[in-house]
């Protein structure tokens, strides 16, 4: 699931910070519950502590981190914090984004205990939020150095390594926190994806399903899990992974992204779009749900839809030269033909040993009624395409009557039909448009099933034969 792939930035950074709200939750229920997961936790503090956790509670369930915060400040002010305590308050600092902050209490903590593993571990969680990866690394292996077991800086250690291309050494680190910690989720997810890199599909499948067992919540297991389905052919399966991450996490656009990929493989055109258009609402900045959407759209014959959300792709990102040439042939569709013959130049600026891309340009050049332009469009045709190329016998003939004879003498000697079918629809095309519809229907009949997939002469060819005799446009 391509555009999903090297989204997540973190697994064990990630899946922490997303679980510092959960995390902050309970610890208010229970203040000095210990952070670390290999410690047992101890009864909630008393009631009359005088602390408000049902409102700090209250406050980080519906998103208002800042409140808890200044809640939980107020209540300690004047009151001796321990350790654990004062993690409580630098995770809360994290929530509500306060990440110097959050910095300053956690060295604080490291000053008086240098070997606190709590401290350490959450600080490096700081260290790459604040996008500092080297140090992030260095205080995970501190933390190992004191706890060589610890799972959750072993997890986030594989990721690390992981991103680096080496599975090896991750695996490593994955399984040694699986060891101490059979349902720590950042370790099966990352366990999970060495196994996806290894397309061991069914094992990664299992891994992603231990992590959702372990946290049901979590949007991204699912997300994992969906990727690996798809996969292995499942696409039932990774549709119903990619709903329920949708369910738990509605705002996050590259599960519809995913989603309306998987509904437009299916031919499930309508359901595809919907997703896309959800996509785009969540962020409309993203171009590769444009992109996905016009595809969709021009499936469904929806042109002008279609070619709007190129002209959207191109306008996000000018450097994506694949929108390019479905713009141009859409655009030669509805005959714009302005339109089409600047898409087809700018395809050419991406892709240079493609020189169809120019003849076709000066075929809508003709059909603009601009003779005069068509030479200097050709001009690169002729500068750099292979000498005996068919390319240069075509740009010879578009700019000059004398060279239909030598263009239709190739045409006679060629025995590759898909590529006499390319040259074909030039001839047909100009005949056309100089009114000999009887002609160019001959040799269009001539190209029906003989041109190559994926040859944009093959992809014009079905617009065309839609087109009423000797159109011209603007």
């Amino acid at each position: 699931m391509a555009p999903v792939k090297g989204l997540r930035p973190s697994f064990a950074a990630q899946y922490s910070v997303a679980a510092l709200v959960a995390t902050c939750i309970v610890l208010l229920v229970s203040l000095f519950a210990c952070i670390s997961p290999t410690r047992a936790p101890v009864k909630p503090a008393p009631a009359e502590s005088g602390i408000p956790y049902g409102s700090m509670s209250a406050a980080i369930a519906v998103g208002k981190p800042e409140e808890a915060l200044e809640a939980y400040e107020k209540s300690l002010a004047a009151k001796p914090q321990a350790a654990d305590t004062r993690i409580l308050h630098a995770r809360l600092l994290m929530v509500a984004g306060k990440l110097g902050e959050a910095r300053v209490e956690f060295n604080l903590i490291l000053a008086d205990d240098p070997k606190n593993t709590d401290a350490l571990y959450n600080l490096s969680l700081v260290a790459g939020l604040d996008g500092h990866p080297d140090e992030q690394e260095a205080l995970l292996r501190q933390v190992i150095a004191v706890d060589a077991g610890h799972p959750d800086a072993l997890a986030a250690l594989g990721d690390i390594v992981l991103a680096r291309g080496d599975a090896a050494t991750a695996e490593g680190y994955f399984s040694k926190a699986l060891l101490r910690d059979p349902v720590n989720v950042p370790a099966l997810l990352g366990q999970g994806d060495v196994k996806a890199l290894a397309h061991e599909w069914k094992t990664a499948e299992d891994l992603y399903t231990r992590a959702i067992s372990a946290e049901p919540d979590y949007s991204f297991a699912f997300i994992d899990r969906a990727r690996v389905r798809e996969s292995a052919s499942d696409n039932a399966g990774a549709i119903a992974d990619l709903s329920k991450a949708i369910a738990l996490d509605p705002s996050y656009s590259w599960s519809y992204i995913d989603r309306g990929r998987l509904y437009h493989a299916q031919s499930e055109l309508a359901d595809a779009i919907a997703d896309f258009s959800m996509a785009i609402g969540l962020d409309p900045d993203q171009f590769e749900s444009y992109a996905l959407r016009a595809e969709a759209r021009g499936l469904q014959g929806d042109a002008a839809a279609a070619i709007s959300d190129w002209q959207r792709v191109v306008s996000l990102k000018p450097s994506y030269g694949a929108a390019y040439e479905p713009l141009a042939a859409l655009a030669w569709k509805i005959g714009d033909w302005a339109q089409a013959r600047a898409a087809f130049l700018h395809a050419y600026e991406f892709d240079e040993a493609e020189h169809a891309y120019p003849l076709c340009a000066a075929l809508c050049a003709l059909r603009q009624g601009k003779p005069g332009d068509v030479p200097g469009i050709v001009a690169p045709v002729l500068d750099h395409a292979p000498a005996d190329s068919w390319y240069r016998d075509v740009a010879r003939y578009l700019q000059d009557k004398s060279g239909e004879t030598p263009l239709l003498a190739r045409i006679d000697r060629e025995h590759n039909q898909a590529l006499r079918a390319r040259m074909l629809f030039y001839v047909a095309v100009v005949y056309r448009q100089n009114g000999f519809e009887r002609i160019a229907s001959t040799y269009f009949a001539q190209m029906e099933g003989r041109g190559a997939p994926g040859a944009v002469e093959t992809d014009l060819l079905i617009a065309e034969q839609g087109r009423a005799p000797a159109a011209s446009g603007n």
